[in-house]
C-alpha cells in the first residue's frame, strides 16, 4: 500500500486569541483547515465531533461552537483521502486545526487462490480455488496437475508412469485399481488439497510406482460404495467389458475388478531376404490374428488402528493369442500353413503390513508371490491335409517368483529424511519341449516324437540393501542421495552358479525458482539384469522361419545418465529436460541368416553399446475455461554398436504425445483428442517403423454423472497402415512390409454408481495482501 503525503503533516496549532474571546466563558470555536489545498477536492470531507455524547457535523473551513475543557473526539470521513482522527481533545479557547491530507491510491489485493504450486517434493493443487473445475468431479479437475491427462470422462493417466493414490497420507490398498471410480464420485470442492509427489520414497519406487497423488480431506474419511461397468463395441466386431466395485468403511476397504477384452485383425506380410544383393527368400502371407484377455483382481485393506495397516490383493489372468499364417507365395521352396497358439495363465498375491511407530517413523513389510503357466504351440499344416512330416512344436513354461521387502522411513527431522531397507527375491523357471506328429487327415496331434522335460531349468536369487537421504538445505534447496548394492546369482542345471555384485548410485539436486519454477540436476549409475525373455528359448515360425534361443550366461548391463530439468508452473506449465545416457554391456538379441538352413537364428549377447541424447519439452495450458491441452515432444539421437560382426547403426527419432479437451457445457459434454507419434525406432541392426496413433472423441455424462456415453474415432484418415522393418547382418539384408488395419470406430457406454461421502468438509479459502510483511 502506497501513500502520497503533502508537505504539512498533522500540525495542531493552538491560537489563544484572547481579544476575540466572547463574553460566554464556557464556549469557544473550532475550525479545520488544510494548508496548500491546491487541486484538492475537499467537498466530500465530512467531520464528526462528539462531545457530551452529542454529535455535531461540519466541513473543512467551517467554524463550529464547542464547550471549553470538555473532552471531545474528532472523526474525519472521506472517500478520497486518509485523515487520522483525534481522541480526548480539550480546548481552552478558539482553535484552528491544520490536518494532514493523504491521497488514497488503489490497493492491490492478491487472492491466495493459488491453483497449482511447485514444492521441493513435486506439486500442490487446490481444487477449491479452481473456478473452472471446482464444481466438477475430482477426477476431471486433476487434469490441472502437470503430466496428468483426462481420458474420456471417467479416467485419468499420468504420462510418466504409474500412480500410487493415498488419502490423508495413507495408502488404501483396499481400493486397488478402482481409483477412477472413486475419484469420479468425489466433488473437487470438498477436497482441501491434492499433493502430487514426484520425489517418491525408494520403497514406493520398488513397487513400480512413479508418482504419489495424496488427497487431503483434513482427516475426513470416505464412506460408501462405488460401482462402475463399461462396455466398448468397435468396428472390428470386438467387445470389451470392465467392472469395478469398491466398498469403504471406517477401518476397512474392499474392491473387486474384472475385465474381458478381445481383438481381431487380418494382416498381410511381405518378406524379402537379400544376400549380396541377390534374392535368397521371398514370401507373402495372410495372418489372422485373434487375441483374448480375461483378468480379475480382489483386494482387502484393513486399518487396524491409527498406526497399523494391513492389506492383501489377489490377481488372476488368462491371455490367449492365436495367429494363423496362410502362405500365398514362397520362394524358393513351398512351406506349410501354420498356426501359433499361446495361452498364458497366471496369478499374483500381494500382502503388506505397515506400522507407524509414531507420526514420523514408518515401518513396512511387503511380500509378493507370482505363479504362472505358459503353453505355446506351433502347428504346421492345420487347414487341410498336411504333409507326412508336418509336426506340432509345443513348449510348456512355468515361472514362479517371490519378493520380500522391509523398509524403514524416518521423517522426524525438519531438514532431512532417512530411508533404508532390504529387498530379497527368488525366481525359478522350468521349460519343457514336446514334438508331435500331425495326422494328415484330421490335422490333430498324433504320436509323440520326442520330449525334453525341464530342458531349461534355472533359478535366480538376489538380495538388495538400499539407503536414501533426502536433505533440505533451505526451504528452496534439496538434495537426494540413493545408494544400493545388489547381490545377484543365477544357476542353470547345465552350468555352474554365477555371482554378481551390482552397486548403484543416484544423486539429484533441486532448487525452487521465482515465478513458481524449479531447476533439477541428476546423475545416476546403475546395473540392470536381463529379463526372462533373454533366458528362455522359443521358436517363432514366421516369415521366414526363425529360431530364437535363450541363454543364462548373460551378464547384467550398465548405464550412466546425467540430466537437467527446468519446470515452470503458472498459467501455463512448461517443462524442459536435457539428458544423456550411455549404455554398455547391454543384453540384446542379435539375428543372422543361416544360408544352409534357410532360416533366421536369433541369439542373446552382451555386446551392445548405445548413446542416447534426449531433449524433452512439455507444455500445458487452460484456455478460456473451456479448452485445455497438453503436448510433449522428445527428440532423440541414438548411436548403437554391437561387437558381434562389428554391427552398428545410428539415427534420429521423435516421440510426441498430445491431449486436449473442449467443454461444450455441463449439459452438452465435451470433445477430446489424443495423439501419439513415435518415428523410426533404431536398433543395433537397423530400424522398424514406430507407432502413429490419434483419435477424437465425444463424451457426454447424464443423470448426475451416472451414465457416460463416448464416441471414439481412431486413425480415421487411413484405412490400413504399412509397417516397415529393415535389418542388416554381414552381407545379408532383410526387408519386411506388414499391412495392418488402422481405422477404428468405437462406442463406449459406462454406468457409474456411488453413495460415497466425505464426513468432513475441506478448509475454506483465504486471501492476503500482496507484498505485505507480518510483524513477526
Amino acid at each position: 500500500m502506497k501513500f502520497i503525503t503533502y508537505p504539512i503533516l498533522l500540525i495542531l496549532v493552538f491560537l489563544f486569541l484572547h481579544n476575540k474571546i466572547t463574553a460566554q466563558n464556557k464556549n469557544c470555536t473550532i475550525e479545520f483547515a488544510v494548508q496548500d489545498s491546491t487541486n484538492l477536492n475537499l467537498k466530500n470531507i465530512k467531520i464528526n465531533l462528539v462531545q457530551n455524547d452529542k454529535l455535531t457535523r461540519c466541513k473543512i473551513n467551517e467554524k463550529v461552537g464547542v464547550y471549553k475543557d470538555v473532552t471531545m473526539s474528532i472523526e474525519f470521513i472521506s472517500p478520497d483521502f486518509i485523515l487520522p482522527g483525534i481522541k480526548n481533545l480539550k480546548l481552552q479557547g478558539d482553535t484552528l486545526i491544520f490536518v494532514t491530507i493523504k491521497r488514497l491510491e488503489s490497493v492491490e489485493v492478491q487472492s491466495r487462490k493459488t491453483i497449482v504450486r511447485q514444492t521441493l517434493k513435486g506439486f500442490e493443487y487446490s481444487p477449491q480455488n479452481d473456478s473452472v473445475f471446482k464444481n466438477r468431479s475430482l477426477l476431471v479437475s486433476m487434469q490441472r496437475l502437470p503430466f496428468i491427462i483426462l481420458k474420456g470422462e471417467d479416467a485419468i493417466e499420468y504420462t510418466r508412469g504409474k500412480i500410487m493414490f493415498k488419502i490423508n497420507d495413507r495408502e488404501k490398498k483396499g481400493i486397488g485399481n478402482s481409483w477412477n471410480s472413486v475419484l469420479n464420485a468425489i466433488n473437487a470442492k470438498d477436497i482441501y488439497k491434492v499433493e502430487m509427489i514426484t520425489e517418491v520414497p525408494a520403497f514406493v519406487k520398488n513397487q513400480g510406482y512413479d508418482v504419489i497423488i495424496n488427497i487431503l480431506t483434513l482427516d475426513a474419511n470416505l464412506y460408501g460404495k462405488t460401482f462402475s461397468i463399461a462396455e466398448i463395441f468397435d468396428s472390428r466386431k470386438n467387445s470389451d467389458v470392465n467392472l469395478n466395485f469398491t466398498m469403504q468403511h471406517k477401518k476397512a476397504d474392499f474392491f473387486i475388478t474384472a475385465a474381458s477384452s478381445s481383438d481381431k485383425q487380418e494382416l498381410f506380410r511381405h518378406t524379402k531376404v537379400l544376400e549380396n544383393g541377390n534374392t535368397n527368400v521371398e514370401n507373402d502371407m495372410n495372418i489372422n490374428y485373434i487375441y483374448r484377455s480375461n483378468t480379475a483382481n480382489f483386494g482387502y485393506g484393513l486399518r487396524i488402528d491409527s498406526a497399523k495397516d494391513f492389506s492383501i490383493n489377489l490377481e488372476l489372468h488368462k491371455y490367449e493369442n492365436n495367429n494363423q499364417f496362410l502362405i500365398l507365395y514362397n520362394y524358393p521352396n513351398s512351406i506349410n500353413n501354420q498356426k501359433n497358439k499361446l495361452i498364458n495363465l497366471g496369478a499374483g498375491l500381494n500382502v503388506s503390513y505397515i506400522h507407524r511407530k509414531n507420526k514420523f517413523i514408518t515401518k513396512s513389510i511387503i511380500t509378493v508371490a507370482k505363479f504362472g503357466n505358459e503353453e505355446f504351440s506351433n502347428k504346421l499344416a492345420y487347414l487341410k491335409a498336411g504333409k507326412p512330416d508336418s509336426i506340432d512344436y509345443k513348449t510348456n513354461t512355468k515361472p514362479t517368483n517371490w519378493i520380500v521387502e522391509y523398509n524403514y522411513l524416518n521423517t522426524k527431522h525438519e531438514t532431512y529424511n532417512i530411508e533404508y531397507g532390504v529387498q530379497a527375491y527368488k525366481k525359478d523357471l522350468g521349460q519343457s519341449y514336446y514334438t508331435y506328429t500331425i495326422d494328415s487327415l484330421t490335422n490333430k496331434n498324433g504320436s509323440l516324437i520326442n520330449q525334453s522335460k525341464d530342458s531349461v531349468l534355472f533359478n535366480q536369487f538376489a538380495i538388495r540393501p538400499y539407503f536414501k537421504l533426502d536433505k533440505d538445505f533451505t526451504n528452496k534447496k534439496n538434495i537426494t542421495l540413493t545408494l544400493s548394492a545388489e547381490y545377484y546369482s543365477i544357476k542353470n542345471k547345465n552350468e555352474n552358479q554365477k555371482h554378481f555384485l551390482l552397486p548403484s548410485i543416484d544423486v539429484s539436486y533441486k532448487k525452487l525458482l521465482k515465478n513458481n519454477g524449479s531447476l533439477k540436476y541428476g546423475v545416476k549409475f546403475n546395473y540392470f539384469k536381463p529379463s526372462i525373455d533373454f533366458l528362455i528359448g522359443k521358436n517363432y515360425f514366421m516369415s521366414p522361419i526363425e529360431e530364437r534361443n535363450g541363454s543364462t550366461s548373460l551378464s547384467p548391463g550398465k548405464s550412466i545418465n546425467a540430466d537437467i530439468d527446468l519446470t515452470y508452473t503458472n498459467k501455463v506449465t512448461i517443462s524442459q529436460k536435457l539428458s544423456a545416457t550411455y549404455y554398455y554391456d547391454v543384453p540384446t538379441f542379435y539375428t543372422v541368416y543361416d544360408t544352409s538352413a534357410k532360416m533366421l537364428i536369433t541369439n542373446p549377447i552382451n555386446e551392445d553399446r548405445s548413446l542416447y541424447l534426449n531433449y524433452y519439452i512439455y507444455f500445458q495450458k487452460q484456455v478460456n475455461k473451456k479448452f485445455r491441452f497438453s503436448i510433449s515432444a522428445s527428440p532423440n539421437f541414438i548411436i548403437t554398436h554391437t561387437g558381434k560382426n562389428n554391427a552398428s547403426h545410428s539415427g534420429f527419432s521423435i516421440r510426441c504425445l498430445s491431449n486436449g479437451t473442449y467443454s461444450l457445457g455441463t449439459k452438452a459434454g465435451f470433445l477430446g483428442f489424443t495423439s501419439f507419434l513415435n518415428t523410426n525406432v533404431i536398433t543395433n541392426q537397423g530400424y522398424y517403423n514406430g507407432s502413429i496413433m490419434y483419435s477424437i472423441y465425444y463424451a457426454h455424462t447424464i443423470i448426475k454423472r451416472k451414465l457416460v456415453m463416448s464416441l471414439i474415432a481412431s486413425q480415421f484418415l487411413k484405412k490400413n497402415r504399412d509397417i516397415k522393418t529393415y535389418s542388416i547382418y554381414n552381407n545379408t539384408e532383410r526387408f519386411t512390409n506388414q499391412i495392418t488395419p488402422f481405422r477404428l470406430f468405437k462406442i463406449r457406454l459406462a454406468y457409474n454408481f456411488s453413495n460415497l461421502v466425505i464426513r468432513k468438509f475441506a478448509q475454506k479459502k483465504s486471501t492476503r495482501v500482496h507484498d505485505e510483511k507480518s510483524a513477526n
